[in-house]
């Protein structure tokens, strides 16, 4: 559905057509202020222009925002990871006759799962 130019102004159920999003949560971005409206008596409508506008905004504002973790994130997230499995395999040795099998088990997998994480992403 692509706004033409002199068309009417949205209800509430066709800008959330639009925008690929439930009424309930368009109604919640109005109250809080996170998109343009008009409020027209008790009644909320959309300028359909103005609403895409508003879309084009957001995705260059979220694609300027978005950039890849730079080196020093990736090497403190490997580091943290390492030692977050370090952290959990003590755990599991020292309380593991208070565990379960499953939660013993559980805890060995994540700390599996973190050291191949952190090893995958080229920390120690």
């Amino acid at each position: 559905m692509t706004p033409e130019p002199g068309t009417a102004l949205w209800r509430i159920d066709q800008a959330a057509e639009y925008l690929g999003i439930r009424p309930k949560t368009l109604y919640e971005w109005v109250r809080t202020g996170r998109v343009p409206h008009r409020k027209l008596g008790f009644n909320v409508r959309f300028e359909p222009a103005e609403l895409e506008s508003w879309v084009r905004e957001q995705s260059a504002a979220a694609v300027a925002t978005a950039s890849p973790p730079g080196d020093q994130a990736v090497s403190e997230l490997c580091e943290v990871a390492t030692e977050a499995a370090r952290r959990l395999r003590r755990l599991e040795s020292e309380a593991g006759a208070q565990l379960s099998f499953p939660q013993r088990q559980a805890i060995k997998e994540l700390a599996h799962r973190l050291e191949r994480a952190a090893r995958a992403a080229g920390g120690a």
